[in-house]
């Protein structure tokens, strides 16, 4: 199909736009005289309930939430895609099945976060750095290790989100300054590990649904090459960071208990036991190709209702134990308004434990997340009859009410809000759009012309070349096309019309889908933070906790890494499908 054409232009120019605002997003001030651009917004200052009136600015974001979604509308306002474009990008088509993706991500990512915020993957990092002894580099191993068998299991955000929070405090307990070796170690291993099951990445569940590869199949067939790497990462990492001050040779040993970072245990556990049984379904009925959302719903179904009938408990409990309180103050005679003030919205009933150790571990999000949920605000109604307010006035007082209203939803579901504030679902808009992108571009012959370029290169290069060019190709991509998901989607569809086109050897197309999953996940520790949505929620956390990692570095510290990683596992692959295709 040609592509000298307007509509294939114009949809090129759209797509690259649309990535570079993903890399490079742009924050656009609505003016004042088209929306109120200060607005009242009532922000805790302390634990006592007090809020503080603080501007808010509104701006409009061209990121990656809304930049494709953007391209997508200027393409079919243009015409150059129509509605079945849209319809394949969503419900799918050649094998990739969009929804089907990202009702397993959404499914388990919903798990995943609900045993971190139980507190139990902050339990096990802590009995493993306590369990390693005053060793440096045996901590450094353990912690290494400990991370990547975590990554396999749950994917590289958890991981992110959890062991971000305990190498600050770690480190900062320990005198460890700077704690570069351990927060890249901590980086680069995760996302590593989550090339090994289709369900620790989207990526994956991308390559799998394009390639119709069940869950065992690839496995088996990317496991080795994983392991391959991650043996020579922690000596690659050790003598990277060689210098004492980044791995002290002696430790002080961490004094706080691994139990109190349990926020609730029960939960923590029932998830979990959940999840890896909904791996293990997963893996062992692959082969029957199930639809994996009728595996995957169901349980996070499941520990979402059993979040929901906790926080409910939890919130009468706190109500009863308020009210006790204020009937004993009734009794005594206590009439300090101030003291009234600090029984009724001092909380609850929330383990105080729970907020020590928030407050210990340094997490302010989660400090403030409590405080918000416990805060109790009394409700500000509008006087009938009241011709003197003004319409500003009343609309004031309607957003108090709603205000109100909504501090009583978070006070009986705050676990369950926090879970979903924190689910990717920004994320699922962000696929949608990019593979509703990609349909475009193959619709208007660009992914043909790129497919019939691979198709030269392999022809040229071969096996060897097709696995090195490939990892090559999806590490670089990763941090032009949109982050990783973006790379991948665009990538397996070319490699689909090349497979389609041109049926390669079983050896070359074997080496290539799989470079393609090396890539797609060791490409995000490579140049830039976008590479990857997990390097943005790294870098993010970073600040959070006071440690600042520019750019330069982040690409300097990671390029023999990542070089090392992906020329050892594309060595045993190229060896691997060697035997396997003789």
């Amino acid at each position: 199909m040609p592509v000298n054409n307007f509509k294939a232009i114009f949809t090129l120019l759209i797509f690259l736009i649309a990535e570079f605002l993903v890399i490079f997003p742009v924050y656009i001030p609505i003016p004042k005289r088209f929306s109120r651009s200060w607005k009242q917004e009532k922000r805790p200052i302390n634990g006592l309930g007090d809020v503080d009136p603080v501007p808010q600015s509104y701006r409009i974001p061209l990121d990656f939430r809304t930049a494709p979604f953007i391209a997508v509308l200027l393409l079919l306002a243009s015409e150059c895609i129509h509605g079945a474009e849209v319809r394949k990008g969503i419900v799918g088509s050649d094998g990739v099945e969009p929804l089907n993706v990202m009702a397993l991500f959404i499914s388990l990512a919903y798990m995943v976060i609900s045993v971190d915020n139980a507190g139990l993957l902050r339990f096990l990092a802590f009995w493993v750095a306590c369990r390693s002894g005053t060793s440096g580099i045996r901590l450094y191993s353990s912690i290494c290790t400990f991370f990547f068998v975590l990554g396999v299991i749950v994917g590289n955000d958890p991981v992110i989100l959890s062991g971000v929070p305990f190498l600050a405090y770690f480190t900062r307990e320990t005198g460890i300054d700077p704690p570069t070796a351990w927060i890249f170690a901590q980086f680069i291993i995760a996302n590593i590990a989550s090339a090994v099951l289709v369900s620790s990445n989207p990526t994956n569940l991308v390559l799998s649904g394009a390639f119709s590869i069940s869950f065992f199949t690839y496995t088996a067939k990317i496991i080795v090459p994983v392991i391959s790497a991650t043996v020579f990462m922690l000596p690659l990492l050790l003598l990277i960071f060689r210098d004492p001050k980044f791995i002290p040779r002696r430790l002080t040993p961490i004094t706080l208990s691994p139990r109190s970072v349990l926020v609730d245990p029960f939960g923590g556990i029932f998830g979990a036991t959940i999840l890896i049984l909904t791996l293990c379904a997963l893996v062992s009925t692959s082969f029957l190709h199930p639809q994996v959302y009728l595996v995957t719903v169901p349980p996070a179904v499941i520990v979402f209702l059993r979040d929901i009938v906790h926080d409910i408990r939890g919130y009468n409990a706190r109500k009863h134990g308020s009210q006790c309180r204020a009937d004993q103050e009734k009794t005594m005679g206590d009439t300090n308004p101030r003291s009234t003030s600090v029984f009724r919205d001092s909380g609850a009933d929330i383990a105080h434990d729970t907020i020590a150790d928030a407050t210990i571990l340094d997490y302010p999000e989660v400090e403030s997340k409590h405080r918000q949920c416990d805060n109790e605000n009394l409700a500000t109604s509008i006087p009938a009859g009241d011709d003197r307010l003004t319409q500003g006035e009343i609309s004031e007082k309607r957003i108090e009410t709603q205000s109100s209203k909504l501090d009583t939803l978070r006070s009986m579901f705050p676990n369950v809000l926090i879970i979903l504030r924190l689910m990717p679902f920004s994320l699922v808009v962000f696929s949608f759009s990019m593979f509703i992108l990609v349909q475009g571009l193959a619709v208007t012959g660009w992914v043909d012309v790129w497919a019939g370029w691979w198709n030269q290169w392999v022809a040229h290069t071969g096996t060897v070349g097709s696995i090195f060019g490939m990892g090559l190709i999806s590490c670089i991509l990763c941090n032009v096309f949109g982050t990783n998901i973006g790379a991948t989607i665009l990538l397996a569809r070319i490699l689909q019309v090349w497979i389609q086109s041109r049926d390669p050897h079983p050896r070359i197309k074997d080496g290539a889908i799989y470079a393609l999953a090396l890539g797609s996940n060791y490409g995000a520790f490579t140049f830039s933070f976008p590479a990857s949505l997990a390097g943005l929620l790294w870098k993010r956390l970073l600040m959070q906790k006071g440690i600042i990692v520019t750019m330069s570095q982040f690409a300097r510290l990671n390029f023999i890494p990542v070089a090392v990683a992906m020329g050892v596992s594309s060595a045993v692959l190229i060896g691997q499908v060697y035997i396997i295709h003789r």
